[in-house]
């Protein structure tokens, strides 16, 4: 891991916006949505982090933002962006998701629901600009719980599904994780910083492209194929990533470089392991 570390410290001498997915990243994926287990040190350490990179820290996921609100109970308003970027809060506000959005997503639940209610194991989640069918618990009926996705949004040419870690996903086009990130990078605190996505499914490879085509870098956590340009194995390593990114950047504000981190400081990462 020092190794895969110091590249990535390597890469990052200039202020940086920092940029995680929730589930796989924070915390560690659950049977089901409402499983996951946030350790009770995970909001003061996103809260230190937050503050040492002067608020240049967004969650981008695929949950709802009140979701993610609930789970972490953070001092503060994270900046985040829900549902695949359908959802936006900066600077403390929500931007609504359009009625119409809501009401369309609600109605591929219930289609959906229909389809799949007599096959044990399939969940439906709703959400509130889109629809997730779960079937991790169900892995044989993959095909049917793509296929009755696929015939819920038939009849909605502004709606496709991506898919994820056992989970297919209807959404509306053109919200994206990538999306979501370069609209972050248009303000401050982030504009002007080098953007660093941390993921760890196949929905947040736009996102590792879109920090890349900027100069930025995107670290996939676990295994699979992945655009980004670093790996590293967990969210244990997630959090150590975390931990030194708090400790250069304060090193950098004493330096008067806030949020970056010096080639100098490679040797003190390493000794840290």
């Amino acid at each position: 891991m020092t190794d895969t570390l110091n590249a990535i410290l390597s890469t990052l001498e200039d202020p940086v916006a920092l940029f995680t997915d929730f589930d796989g990243v924070l915390v560690e994926i659950a049977p089901t949505p409402d499983a996951v287990a946030v350790p009770p040190e995970l909001p003061q350490r996103l809260e230190a982090l937050n503050d040492a990179l002067d608020g240049a820290f967004a969650v981008i996921t695929g949950r709802p933002v009140a979701e993610v609100d609930t789970l972490l109970s953070l001092s503060f308003p994270v900046a985040i962006s829900g549902s695949h970027g359908a959802e936006t809060r900066r600077d403390g506000a929500i931007d609504p998701i359009p009625p119409e959005l809501t009401a369309a997503a609600r109605q591929i639940a219930r289609q959906a629901e229909t389809a799949l209610q007599d096959i044990p194991g399939i969940l439906i989640e709703p959400k509130p600009a889109g629809v997730a069918v779960h079937y991790r618990a169900a892995p044989e009926s993959r095909e049917d719980a793509l296929a009755a996705l696929k015939a819920a949004i038939s009849d909605r040419p502004d709606f496709h599904i991506i898919h994820g870690k056992k989970v297919f996903e209807a959404r509306r086009k053109g919200a994206d994780k990538g999306r979501a990130v370069t609209r972050w990078m248009r303000h401050p605190p982030f504009a002007g910083r080098i953007p660093v996505f941390i993921g760890d499914d196949i929905t947040d490879e736009d996102a590792f492209r879109a920090v890349q085509s900027m100069g930025g870098i995107g670290i996939k956590v676990g295994e699979g194929e992945t655009d980004a340009r670093f790996r590293i194995a967990d969210v244990a390593t997630v959090y150590h990533l975390f931990d030194v990114v708090v400790r250069k950047a304060h090193a950098m504000t004493q330096e008067g470089r806030a949020g970056a981190f010096p080639r100098s400081a490679m040797q003190e990462a390493s000794e840290n392991e």
